[in-house]
C-alpha cells in the first residue's frame, strides 16, 4: 500500500516519530480510530469481504470507508509492521452483554511488544478507547481512562488476558484472547462465519460505530446513538434520513441496500 497517502489519509504526521514509541503507537492508534469507522455495510450489502491488503487499502483509504475487525486490524497492524512494531494478530472470544459468547476466537484483536511489555492496540471491536492498553503484571492493575469508560486487561492465565470495561461499578469483560500469534489466513472460517451465517451479528444487523469529540456515536437500521460513559441520546434512523448521519458521524457516502426502495 501507499504508506505516504495512508498517512496522509489519516492527517499523521510521519516527522513526529522516527522509531518504535509508547508515544507514537498512542498517536497511530488514535489517528486510525478517529478517522476510520466499524461498520459491516458490505456484510448487509452482500458484497464479499477481502482481506487482500491492497483490496483494504483501497476499500478504506481511496474509498473512504470502514470495515470489521478483520479488514481494520489486519490493515493497522500491517501499517505498524511498516513502522518498526512488533505486532502480533490474537485470537480472541467476544463476551456479550447477557452472558453470552461469540464463536470462539472469532474476534481478531492486535497487541504490540514494546521493550517486554504487551499493549492492545485493536482498532477493530468498536467499544475500545482511543488509546492503547497496557496488559500490566500478574499483579499490576492498569486502568485507561477514555470518554466512553474506563478499560483495564488482565491475566486470566499464562497464555491468556481479558479486555474489561467498568460498567456500574463492576469490571465486565469484553473478549478473552489467546498469545499464540495467528496469520489473517487464520481466520478464515471465522471471516465466512461472519460474513454469512444466519446466526453471526454482522449478518443479522447493522452495526456503525465510531469515536467523537464528544464520546462515541453508533447506529444501527433503527436508530442512531450518541453517548458517552454518563450520557447517551437516541434518534430515529430512517430511509430518509441515514445517509444524513452516515456523512455528519461517520463521514461516509454509501447506499445501504435495506435502506433503498
Amino acid at each position: 500500500m501507499d504508506i505516504q497517502k495512508f498517512e496522509s489519509y489519516l492527517k499523521i504526521k510521519h516527522s513526529y516519530y522516527s522509531n518504535p514509541s509508547l508515544e507514537a503507537l498512542n498517536y497511530y492508534v488514535r489517528r486510525f480510530m478517529i478517522t476510520v469507522p466499524f461498520e459491516n455495510i458490505n456484510v448487509q450489502n452482500k458484497i464479499p469481504i477481502s482481506i487482500d491488503i491492497k483490496d483494504l487499502y483501497n476499500k478504506i483509504v481511496i474509498q473512504r470507508r470502514g470495515g470489521f475487525c478483520y479488514e481494520l486490524n489486519h490493515l493497522f497492524a500491517t501499517y505498524l509492521e511498516h513502522k518498526g512494531f512488533h505486532v502480533t494478530r490474537a485470537a480472541a472470544t467476544v463476551h456479550t452483554p447477557n452472558g453470552g459468547r461469540s464463536p470462539e476466537g472469532s474476534h481478531m484483536s492486535l497487541y504490540v511488544n514494546i521493550e517486554g511489555t504487551l499493549y492492545i492496540t485493536d482498532v477493530g471491536f468498536g467499544d475500545l478507547p482511543t488509546s492503547i492498553i497496557e496488559i500490566g503484571s500478574k499483579t499490576q492493575f492498569i486502568p485507561t481512562y477514555d470518554k466512553n469508560g474506563v478499560y483495564c486487561a488482565v491475566w486470566i492465565n499464562d497464555n491468556q488476558y481479558a479486555l474489561q470495561k467498568l460498567r456500574q461499578n463492576k469490571w465486565m469483560t469484553l473478549y478473552e484472547a489467546h498469545l499464540k500469534p495467528q496469520s489473517i489466513k487464520d481466520f478464515k472460517d471465522k471471516i465466512s462465519y461472519n460474513e454469512h451465517h444466519p446466526h453471526s451479528i454482522f449478518v443479522r444487523h447493522l452495526l456503525i460505530t465510531q469515536p467523537q469529540s464528544f464520546g462515541r456515536a453508533t447506529m444501527t437500521y433503527h436508530s442512531l446513538t450518541l453517548s458517552n460513559d454518563s450520557t447517551k441520546h437516541k434518534y430515529d434512523v430512517t430511509t430518509n434520513n441515514y445517509k444524513y448521519f452516515l456523512k455528519k458521524y461517520f463521514n461516509l457516502n454509501v447506499s445501504i441496500i435495506p435502506f433503498e426502495p
